[in-house]
């Protein structure tokens, strides 16, 4: 049984995608409103807010009854201008909510959580860091990361960190993947970073990595999964024309020394992620973006 907390976000829609599709078990899916979410017959959808103690004590209530129970943790307060904005909560919602949650799910045989390459700050000369690297956020959303993963590690579970993610939605609201799609679809020009760079992957492979990864056993405590390439955003958005047969041409390349939104907190240019551990346990070759791992 896999339960899956805070689930009716991207990441979440593709990770419940990857369960269903590379396993036979069942699913507990999480969200606080369960007015939006895709029903499926495999899939059982519950009620929580993990700043609510009484739905948070009922899941695992539920959860206990089940056996061999793999938690994918994905509830947090994100964005870092929001963070910054609200410390406060961030700091309730991504830490101290995790932190009793961890000390009430002792039962669960798996608990992997979703954390950011946010955490390890900038990346100089085209560096790739490592899981072992020492992390030094730029912003306190980073901090914010930083501190949620130290519950997991001290209580014996995992942490898989991602890079930036991007694929068409499959849930009721557009990703910006689909909103590069809308603009050039009708003739729009669209600007995009070409000077920062992430190891870029896909909302369906993320999912579809990770499931893989809980579905083995004696995993490090932490891993990062991501692509191969060093990818700007702009060079991103010319693969999504290419992939709708739309222009390229209407993909502008900007400098992040121009952005084109005015970003209030600061964000490292270049954050980099090395993937070597996670293709060594998958024994995998290649991981690009958009296809399919080999």
């Amino acid at each position: 049984m896999y339960a899956v907390v805070g689930a009716n976000g991207y990441l979440g829609s593709y990770v419940i995608k990857a369960i269903l599709g590379l396993t036979n078990q069942n699913v507990i899916a999480t969200a606080r409103d369960l007015s939006r979410v895709n029903p499926d017959n495999r899939v059982e959808w519950v009620a929580c807010d993990v700043q609510d103690d009484a739905s948070v004590d009922a899941l695992l209530e539920k959860l206990k009854r089940e056996e061999r129970v793999k938690i994918v943790y994905l509830a947090a307060y994100h964005n870092p201008d929001n963070v910054e904005k609200n410390k406060e909560l961030a700091w309730d919602i991504n830490v101290t909510c995790l932190s009793k949650f961890l000390n009430k799910a002792t039962f669960a045989e798996k608990i992997y959580y979703a954390s950011t390459d946010s955490v390890y700050g900038e990346s100089v000369n085209g560096y790739r860091f490592k899981e072992s690297d020492p992390l030094t956020p730029v912003n306190f959303y980073g901090h914010n990361k930083g501190a949620a993963e130290a519950l997991l590690i001290h209580r014996g579970r995992n942490v898989v960190r991602f890079p930036f993610l991007i694929s068409p939605s499959i849930i009721y609201k557009p990703h910006f993947y689909d909103v590069i799609v809308e603009n050039i679809r009708s003739g729009k020009p669209f600007e995009m970073f070409a000077d920062s760079y992430r190891s870029s992957l896909s909302f369906e492979n993320a999912g579809k990595l990770w499931i893989n990864l809980m579905e083995r056993e004696n995993i490090p405590q932490i891993v990062n999964i991501c692509g191969d390439r060093d990818l700007s955003k702009y060079d991103v958005g010319l693969m999504i024309a290419d992939r709708e047969g739309v222009s390229e041409d209407l993909i502008i390349p900007i400098s992040v020394s121009q952005p084109k939104e005015n970003f209030e907190t600061r964000r490292a240019a270049s954050t980099l992620m090395d993937n070597t551990l996670l293709k060594t346990i998958l024994g995998l070759r290649e991981i690009d973006i958009f296809s399919e791992p080999r």
